[in-house]
């Protein structure tokens, strides 16, 4: 059967079920089969709370592909995940790598290929067929609270081409690629979690700086475009991206030629719902241009009790807009269409996966993300030469974080990090296994009047979190008074960006990972020992110091 004769059997219930994008808590599956019963929804978003590992993984893929295979025309799923290195899935298991930061620190584009091809692999292994990455979002402004670590730099040509070597390594190894967030994150302070952010850019800026990464990576063949819930003044001082079709019809589709399937920033977050009726936001987006609509669960405000509900409230306001007309039949016919042929080419179906989640943190990959995040860890500065140390001389390691502050890594309702185990803990056991005089001082226990003697190591460290911060606040306070107290005998180890760097301008010896995945600690843990040689550049700029991209 065709597309197209597909289209003409399908009712206009299952249409606008299949520009739904839904998602729904842990394993609470009854949710997901009644919606994709009900409504024949086209896909669903799968975050680490529902996959906390591969084998749980492959068994909620094969049953929700099971649940499409049930339904009258049995249409596979797209079943789509963060997993871009800072956001993951399957965290306990998987080589998701060092993220997307430390990939640009690295500037090889061959090494943004073999991680994004290991993404690739791990995921479709168990049954999901499409990553939501990589972002394309140049992060020009250092206040940025939401994309920091998730982008591959500021510089333009620096992201595009990283860009377009993940989309190459996603899309010819088993996956598709989405770019986010259109038309660009990176030059926002709100997280649009929480609010409704604006870009005052000119539109001559925008060309050249946050559409750039977009137009190559739609040139290096994106079957999908995820929007951003911004709005940015030069193009529609109105609405956002997503509810805009200045930005998705004459930007993306007019004056970039994206021919793929659009699809939405999860419409749950707070940027639409404090400031957007839910259904009027649907309406308009797919009005707008959005062909699949994603109703991602948020870690805030949420209630199970009232979630299934509200998303079949949602469809039926849909369906009405489409009989009343308000929603044109052609603009549905053209997403589903959009839909369909994805699917289609992919050769996606509803079939069992096999069993292959053995490949899933295999030694291969790993190796793969440990190569990486070598190639980007950078000594930024070493005025004292200070490096590489003796491992047989007295060391201390100081924790700047107050130990609370990593609650948050495992709250997030399974958006997120997700990392059980901080990227502290890791760098001070690879450490401690090659060292012969360790000592280890945590934040709270932290007293610059009594400092042991020889050098110390002060590790920072930081984590996009969607909805709230990482508290970092004694960090900076804890850097200074060891500046003061220590001296020439300090380096700072930083496992996040290097934007810290400017609360402590006069650190003579500061070392930076640009992550803080397991991978990113133990590469720092090898080039602080000298086993390894410093690669990696920074591609961000640390405003207030001579650190520039």
């Amino acid at each position: 059967m065709t597309i197209q004769s597909t289209i003409a059997n399908m009712s206009t219930e299952e249409k606008v079920g299949q520009m739904f994008m839904l998602a729904f808590a842990g394993d609470q599956l009854d949710e997901a089969r009644i919606l994709m019963a009900e409504h024949l929804v086209g896909g669903a978003y799968i975050s680490d709370e529902n996959v906390p590992n591969a084998a749980a993984a492959l068994r909620l893929c094969n049953q929700l592909q099971s649940f499409a295979h049930g339904t009258r025309l049995g249409i596979p799923l797209l079943l789509g995940a963060d997993q871009e290195g800072t956001w993951s899935v399957m965290t306990a298991e998987s080589a998701m790598g060092p993220g997307n930061m430390a990939i640009g620190a690295t500037a090889d584009p061959t090494l943004a290929y073999e991680m994004y091809s290991v993404i690739a692999r791990e995921t479709s292994a168990v049954g999901l067929n499409v990553v939501l990455g990589p972002a394309a979002d140049c992060n020009s402004n250092p206040q940025n609270s939401i994309i920091g670590m998730r982008s591959f730099g500021e510089k333009p040509e620096l992201v595009a081409a990283m860009t377009a070597a993940a989309v190459r390594g996603l899309q010819e190894n088993g996956s598709i690629g989405a770019l986010k967030h259109f038309p660009g994150h990176g030059d926002t302070r709100l997280d649009s979690h929480r609010g409704l952010p604006t870009v005052t850019r000119s539109r001559e800026d925008l060309n050249k700086i946050d559409l750039h990464p977009f137009a190559v990576g739609i040139d290096a063949g994106a079957k999908i475009v995820m929007t951003s819930h911004i709005i940015f003044s030069a193009l529609d001082p109105a609405r956002p991206a997503t509810l805009s079709p200045v930005i998705l019809g004459d930007l993306l589709r007019g004056e970039l030629g994206f021919d793929g399937l659009i699809v939405s920033d999860s419409m749950n977050m707070h940027s639409m719902k404090r400031n957007y009726d839910p259904a009027d936001a649907a309406i308009q987006g797919f009005k707008a241009g959005v062909d699949l609509m994603m109703l991602a669960e948020e870690h805030y405000d949420h209630d199970a009790g009232q979630y299934l509900e509200n998303q079949r409230a949602l469809i039926r306001a849909v369906i009405r807009a489409v009989e009343d007309g308000v929603i044109s039949r052609e603009r549905v016919d053209d997403a589903v269409t959009r839909i369909l042929r994805l699917k289609t080419e992919a050769g996606w179906t509803t079939d069992p996966r096999p069993e292959a989640v053995a490949q899933v943190g295999g030694a291969e990959h790993r190796a793969v993300e440990l190569n990486v995040a070598r190639g980007a860890v950078s000594v930024i500065r070493d005025q004292n030469a200070l490096l590489p140390i003796n491992p047989a001389a007295p060391l201390t390691i100081i924790n700047s974080t107050e130990r609370g502050a990593y609650d948050a890594l495992t709250r997030t309702r399974g958006i997120g990090p997700n990392q059980a185990t901080p990227a502290f803990d890791v760098f001070a056991a690879a450490m401690r296994a090659d060292c012969e005089q360790v000592t280890v001082i945590a934040a709270e226990d932290f007293d610059a009047d009594n400092l042991p003697a020889g050098i110390i190591i002060a590790v920072t460290e930081n984590y996009t979190l969607p909805g709230m911060d990482f508290d970092g606040a004694r960090q900076a306070e804890i850097i200074r008074a060891l500046h003061d107290a220590a001296g020439q005998r300090l380096i700072v180890l930083a496992l996040r960006e290097p934007y810290q760097l400017a609360e402590y301008p006069d650190v003579g010896s500061f070392v930076c990972a640009f992550s803080f995945r397991p991978c990113a600690a133990m590469a720092a843990a090898e080039v602080l020992l000298g086993k390894r040689k410093a690669a990696g550049k920074t591609p961000v700029s640390v405003p207030g110091t001579e650190i520039q991209a």
